[in-house]
């Protein structure tokens, strides 16, 4: 059964890499005047900066959402273990941050992509995981994982890497699950989120050929089904518009998206 339910747009700021790092401010702004209320941040308190620039770089952030007017219901973020654990929690609640999701296990001090092609490798990742969720957890925060493709690759003992990350993950820990990349790992996005249930809080709708490293087009015009996965998770509150490349317009690609997605009366400003 469809619901009428509908979720919220955001947009994930990765999108737009090129032009914000040119003029973030200007890049908001234009955000904002398409319809959008909501972004996605990337890279708050990313494993890849000092800790000292953690707290910095969210104030300058917050100022730049602040003035054009949008806020942050999630992002992703470096996982808050370790020496700068607390910076970074810092960083979230400076921008009004309640979900911070790891977009990919680089975010995560010691581990690289690869880790997911072990089971010692993805027990390690699922501990460190959990230790950043009670981290957040002292704050009231939420931890989630972002997937792409690698994650179902099969492991020693015959099951998924993401299905084993799921056991070992303390339930509170959340998946921000991206309907592109599951597809292109060989899932069906609407079986997978009925298997999922709750644990799902997150969406992340892009559509193409669903082959890696290739480029990305505006919802409808790929082999993606985004509104059947939509149609099948009613309870999932956020649905976040992502292009990692495309041979378009990324900002016109992306109002179209949401053009697509708010006619089809599935999601709302």
């Amino acid at each position: 059964m469809i619901s009428e339910r509908k979720g919220t747009l955001s947009v994930q700021l990765y999108t737009f890499r090129d032009a914000y790092a040119a003029d973030p401010d200007g890049t908001l702004e234009r955000l904002a005047g398409l319809g959008f209320r909501y972004v996605e941040p990337f890279a708050v308190g990313s494993a890849g900066q000092p800790g000292i620039e953690h707290l910095k770089r969210a104030q300058a952030l917050k100022r730049s959402l602040d003035a054009a007017g949008l806020k942050s219901p999630s992002a992703h973020i470096g996982a808050p273990i370790g020496e700068h654990a607390e910076a970074v929690l810092d960083a979230l609640e400076t921008l009004g941050i309640h979900r911070g999701v790891i977009s990919w296990p680089g975010e995560v001090p010691g581990f690289e992509r690869d880790v997911m092609s072990t089971l010692p490798g993805t027990q390690r990742f699922a501990e460190a995981l959990n230790t950043a969720a009670a981290n957040m957890a002292r704050r009231g925060l939420q931890l989630g994982f972002h997937n792409h493709w690698w994650e179902w690759a099969t492991l020693e003992h015959g099951g998924s890497a993401y299905a084993t990350l799921l056991e070992l993950l303390d339930p509170a820990v959340f998946m921000e699950l991206d309907v592109y990349w599951a597809q292109t790992a060989g899932q069906d996005p609407q079986r997978l989120l009925t298997t999922l249930g709750q644990r799902a809080q997150l969406l992340h709708l892009k559509d193409g050929p669903a082959v890696p490293d290739q480029p990305q087009v505006q919802l409808g015009q790929g082999r993606v089904d985004n509104l059947a996965a939509i149609r099948a998770a009613p309870w999932i509150d956020w649905h976040i518009l992502e292009m990692d490349s495309t041979d378009g317009d990324v900002f016109a690609e992306v109002a179209a998206s949401a053009g697509t997605l708010i006619r089809e009366g599935v999601s709302a400003w």
